[in-house]
């Protein structure tokens, strides 16, 4: 089957925003892993529970790219946009906890009070 210039276009373009949102997520999921490695459950599990959300959040970017890639281009591009809005719900969360850990002067020196 040959594909027209346009229909051409939209698939290689779909092809290397997969490709492209795959490496995210591989690079998103290394980041948050190290830093949950980084602190104690038994101190910060709020903390460790939104790293957690974050990497179900990446679970679900994946599943999006798998649906994408078994889609028409029409509905490849509405899954493809919503495996970037998971990896960008990650990356906020990530950034979240990172910035407490850094604000209180690293993993190290945060326990979690109530709950």
């Amino acid at each position: 089957m040959i594909l027209q210039p346009q229909r051409r276009l939209q698939a290689v373009t779909i092809i290397l925003m997969h490709s492209n949102l795959e490496q995210q997520i591989t690079e998103e999921r290394a980041r948050i892993v190290v830093l949950d490695s980084s602190l104690d459950a038994n101190k910060t599990p709020y903390l460790k529970g939104q790293l957690r959300f974050a990497l179900h959040s990446l679970d679900d970017a994946g599943d999006g790219l798998v649906h994408a890639a078994k889609a028409d281009s029409k509905w490849g591009a509405t899954w493809l946009d919503f495996a970037a809005t998971n990896i960008q719900i990650a990356v906020q969360l990530r950034q979240k906890v990172q910035a407490v850990v850094d604000k209180f002067g690293g993993p190290q020196q945060i326990k979690e009070v109530g709950g």
